[in-house]
């Protein structure tokens, strides 16, 4: 199990839901090693302090193991993974099937499966994707879709402006929705978000309610330098993750 789990730790290509669900899969074949060490959870949490859907996950697997009702839990999560995708579609096709071209950014599982969804009732669909860097995680997406037959476009972060006047809409998914209803997700994001509202195109926000926070709270880490540029003379930022300002988002679709 270590070995699959560290690897879900240096993932930092995949979105919150897909670390979760790779995640969901690979404790549930260690119901008797949780029985015995309830504190990993508690390390495995440490590990993704940015997502929220992750820690909820955590913090009621921790409870199940101390009621001793862990089998039940995971049942849970089971029936959740397979209805959750089919439900955000419903709550959002009436929303999103009068548009034929999006931009998002990053690697989402979420979105991954609505686009999908989206194409058997629109073949017109086309998604323009950012590189997202450092990591590019934005290609692995086009990847996946272009495999499904879906039509895909890959930009640098630097052409969002320019290209948000060809689209009919912005959209990301979330690593997390703050109780001041600000969204927190990839770097990159807000400029989307400024830039359709700019373009006046609107800019939707899909995420399911395990995303929801109770508090404002958003602490920005940031991550090594070198993914950006080796250069040891030379000040180097990076982040990835960031808050949009409500005011800036048309709407947050959920379950």
């Amino acid at each position: 199990m270590n070995n699959k789990i560290s690897k879900l730790f240096d993932d930092k290509t995949s979105g919150s839901f897909e670390i979760l669900y790779e995640l969901h899969n690979h404790l549930k074949e260690q119901i008797s090693f949780l029985k015995i060490f309830p504190n990993f959870v508690e390390n495995v949490a440490d590990k993704f302090p940015s997502f929220e859907n992750i820690q909820k996950y955590l913090s009621e697997l921790k409870l199940s193991i101390k009621k001793n009702n862990i089998d039940k839990f995971f049942k849970k999560y089971d029936k959740y993974f397979q209805n959750i995708n089919d439900t955000l579609f419903l709550h959002s096709q009436n929303e999103l099937k009068k548009f034929d071209t999006f931009l998002t950014i990053s690697n989402s599982k979420t979105l991954f499966e609505l686009f999908i969804r989206l194409k058997i009732t629109n073949p017109k669909l086309k998604v323009i994707i950012c590189e997202s860097r450092p990591k590019f995680e934005g290609r692995i997406f086009a990847q996946k879709l272009s495999k499904n037959k879906i039509n895909v476009e890959i930009i640098t972060e630097s052409m969002i402006y320019f290209k948000t006047k060809e689209i009919d809409a912005g959209i990301i998914g979330a690593d997390s929705i703050l109780k001041n209803g600000n969204v927190v997700n990839k770097v990159g994001s807000a400029l989307i978000a400024l830039s359709c509202k700019n373009f006046n195109k609107p800019f939707f926000v899909v995420a399911d309610k395990s995303k929801f926070k109770k508090t404002n709270r958003f602490i920005q880490k940031e991550m090594p330098p070198d993914e950006i540029w080796r250069h040891n003379n030379t000040k180097i930022k990076n982040f990835y993750f960031e808050e949009i300002p409500k005011n800036l988002i048309t709407k947050i679709i959920s379950d």
